[in-house]
């Protein structure tokens, strides 16, 4: 399929972007905490309660317990199960293992999502999956990128990504969006992404998600890495 010069550039962008990604740091866990009110944990918590939630990032994997307050001791609510954000949307993005070196219990579970913008990106740069348009020059939380304006060639189900904003001076991924089935129609999802923790790793800042009118956004707090933490928190009771 022919393509414009502005195509071109704009595709070399985001292969840019793509080998940029795949170099991340994958860290073992990570750590961060959401107030229990913006949470599926909602019904199990006082109110203004915040819970702590570490995933174990080689299978998704999740503890959450309760951030003590006023000496109460810390509750725990989720055990080795998988959790999502606004409308579904998978909280996993990171590096998939490759299929040659997967483990057997490294498979990712069906509410965590593939890595779409690494898999995307090797299927675009192969057979154009997408055309892809380079919109203009925007500043996302202070930083200067690039914004990419995806359409899929055939296939939006398959091929999901529609904006990605790029940082002019590192390529490193910014923001993305994508559009997910959502109900009865689709929801598009919004991923913000800034370097957290000591030393610091690129990894998801900000969730927003909207769909049919209603829409929900989730900031990522106090984001950190443990080194190690206890098996029991990832096995199921």
């Amino acid at each position: 399929m022919p393509v414009s010069i502005e195509e071109a550039a704009a595709q070399q962008l985001f292969l840019k972007a793509q080998t940029t990604w795949s170099a991340r740091v994958t860290p073992r866990f990570e750590s961060f905490v959401l107030p229990c009110g913006v949470t599926f944990l909602d019904a199990r918590c006082a109110p203004g309660t915040n819970v702590r939630f570490v995933v174990r990032l080689s299978d998704g994997r999740t503890y959450a317990e309760t951030i003590p307050a006023a000496g109460a001791p810390a509750v725990t609510l989720v055990r080795g199960g998988y959790i999502t954000g606004p409308a579904g949307a998978p909280l996993g993005f990171y590096r998939r293992w490759p299929q040659s070196d997967a483990p057997s219990h490294a498979t990712p579970p069906p509410d965590l999502a593939e890595d779409p913008l690494r898999t995307i990106a090797t299927v675009t740069a192969v057979d154009f999956a997408y055309r892809i348009a380079l919109a203009g020059e925007e500043s996302i939380n202070g930083v200067k990128t690039a914004h990419l304006v995806l359409q899929p060639v055939r296939n939006p189900a398959a091929y999901p990504l529609r904006d990605l904003w790029i940082a002019l001076d590192t390529d490193q991924v910014v923001r993305l969006t994508y559009e997910l089935p959502y109900k009865r129609s689709s929801a598009s999802i919004t991923y913000d992404f800034a370097p957290a923790g000591v030393p610091p790793i690129w990894t998801i800042v900000r969730i927003a998600a909207s769909s049919a009118g209603d829409a929900v956004s989730e900031e990522l707090r106090e984001i950190s890495f443990p080194r190690d933490e206890p098996d029991s928190y990832f096995t199921s009771p």
